[in-house]
């Protein structure tokens, strides 16, 4: 009998990537996304090389939605492992953030999350499975994008506590907390800046940026059975950048650049 994985965001290059991780690992895939056609376009990929995978368009902000598109998934077969990983920056600054962006913010990188983990929350303990949020370095510290970054919090926060109370009943909660990672999501700001990622690479002790592959087999690691024993826990997939700067340490010491 396969079991199932419902994926949010999973028309997206990081949802993508996760959704095929998950397959590999013998899943059928329940490919969540705001888009028919970037959901399809990941499960034909996944028949292609021999796995299930259903498209299922739904806003997961909206409770209706996320109920029916729950409902529907569950008719696949049991759902072992729920990711999600939608979510949107919106408000680049406090100065460019109104209420409207700020709501529009937490409820795509929040709120939708805890839809999706009430509307499956007793199945998955009966199922004896597990989630796994995608949070943020911006969850974690401070690196702009005041609402987003709030809600990355939250969801930070919310993946813990749900780890303590959903613990005892054997349901495990994680979350992978990606750095810069490469997708399309930059590529207007690349656009502006064709140097973009070597400046953000300058950043991080490892001089390299996250791939979408490397957040889905963070993912993969979470939800298997080789974790079993983890949950609560914040996975940071950012080549170090929460950790510390490099060019910090260097500028308080004076320390010649590679010293």
């Amino acid at each position: 009998m396969t079991h199932w994985a419902f994926v949010t965001g999973g028309g997206g290059d990081i949802g993508g990537a996760i959704c095929h991780a998950l397959a590999r690992d013998g899943l059928g895939i329940a490919c969540v996304d705001l888009s028919q056609e970037r959901a399809e376009e990941v499960c034909a990929g996944i028949r292609q090389a021999g796995g299930q995978a259903v498209a299922l368009a739904a806003d997961v902000t909206d409770p209706d939605a996320v109920s029916a598109t729950v409902a529907a998934a569950r008719r696949l077969g049991d759902i072992r492992v729920l990711v999600n990983t939608a979510g949107k920056a919106n408000g680049r600054s406090i100065f460019t953030t109104d209420y409207a962006t700020w709501r529009a913010d937490i409820a795509v990188n929040l709120d939708s999350a805890f839809l999706c983990i009430q509307a499956l929350r007793d199945h998955l303990i009966e199922q004896q499975g597990n989630v796994v949020n995608i949070a943020s370095v911006n969850g974690v510290g401070v690196y702009g994008f005041p609402s987003y970054s709030a809600a990355k919090a939250g969801l930070v926060h919310l993946t813990k506590s749900l780890a303590v109370e959903l613990g005892p009943r054997g349901l495990r909660v994680n979350a992978v907390a990606p750095g810069s990672v490469m997708t399309r999501a930059w590529n207007a700001r690349l656009e502006k800046n064709p140097g973009l990622f070597e400046d953000l690479t300058a950043l991080c002790p490892l001089p390299r940026l996250s791939t979408p592959a490397d957040i889905a087999d963070a993912v993969a690691f979470l939800a298997s059975d080789k974790a079993r024993m983890i949950t609560g826990t914040i996975l940071a997939v950012d080549g170090g950048l929460s950790t510390g700067v490099p060019m910090v340490g260097r500028t308080v010491a004076q320390l010649p650049k590679g010293g």
